[in-house]
């Protein structure tokens, strides 16, 4: 292997040395071009790709530190006996710690690819996540704002905090469901939204890679008489740093003094479950 390759392979050890959890490619790629390690063309992309692959096979980069989010098993949950069924059960018990809360908190994405980084910060603060996949159907608009309505009439505060690409779609997407979840009912117009990343100040910020908007996109002569023709992909933003917003967002709306009152009740039912045995 060429010197060149092995200085790579390095540079993309030391990328995934900094996480706790595996990378997808294009995330290791974009942050090589943050780094003007190597350029944003879809030449070098494909090189990362094979190179990677040839450094699995060599043994000098780890397998489980690269993921493949579009592509997973698929298994219903099942236990050998009861005992370890009561065992998941103990382990997976959590109280709703928004249920005395004065707000309720969605998070939503258009990236399914990064649903591991950001459920990494949703699950620890039991908030829900809904992947948008692009424009969302009318059923998922009814069943949202169903579950807003119900909790704006308990008197919560409802927040929806976006996070998508920024590009002609990325926007459209953002502002087509905050326009139809508004006109669907009365209740829409009392939910708070918020697009929280991907921003102009954020690519200036962390020096985001961007490319040439795609004409095709019928979105397009708006987004760039606004914002240019340069986009960037949600991906592009360090998985660190994407998860320090979504962290921020949610925790700026948490009443700490009830949470940790929530979390002693949790304790102690912790506590009474395990003391459960089995007949």
């Amino acid at each position: 292997m060429q010197k060149k390759s092995l200085d790579l392979i390095e540079q993309v050890k030391e990328i995934i040395a900094g996480y706790s959890f595996a990378l997808t490619l294009r995330q290791i790629y974009y942050q090589l071009v943050a780094k003007q390690i190597i350029p944003n063309q879809l030449k070098f992309y494909t090189r990362l790709s094979r190179l990677c692959v040839i450094g699995r096979d060599e043994g000098l980069l780890p397998e489980d530190a690269f993921a493949d989010r579009l592509r997973v098993i698929d298994k219903r949950s099942s236990w050998a006996d009861l005992n370890e069924f009561m065992t998941t059960v103990r382990n997976a018990y959590r109280k709703d710690i928004w249920a005395d809360q004065p707000n309720y908190i969605e998070i939503w994405s258009e990236k399914d690819a990064l649903r591991v980084v950001i459920t990494q910060v949703t699950h620890a603060l039991d908030v829900s996540l809904l992947i948008c996949r692009g424009q969302v159907s009318r059923t998922v608009i009814y069943e949202s704002y169903e579950r807003f309505a119900k909790k704006i009439q308990e008197g919560k505060n409802c927040y929806l905090f976006y996070f998508g690409d920024f590009d002609p779609s990325g926007l459209s997407i953002y502002y087509s469901l905050m326009e139809r979840l508004r006109k669907y009912g009365g209740y829409g117009k009392k939910i708070n939204f918020q697009r929280i990343a991907l921003t102009p100040s954020q690519i200036d910020t962390y020096h985001l890679p961007q490319d040439p908007a795609k004409r095709s996109d019928p979105n397009y002569k708006n987004f760039v008489a606004k914002y240019g023709d340069n986009v960037v992909e949600l991906d592009a933003l360090p998985p660190d740093i994407l998860q320090d917003l979504i962290r921020d967002c949610i925790e700026a709306k948490i009443n700490n003094a009830i949470l940790a009152q929530v979390q002693k009740i949790e304790e102690k039912e912790k506590l009474k479950l395990w003391d459960l045995e089995l007949s």
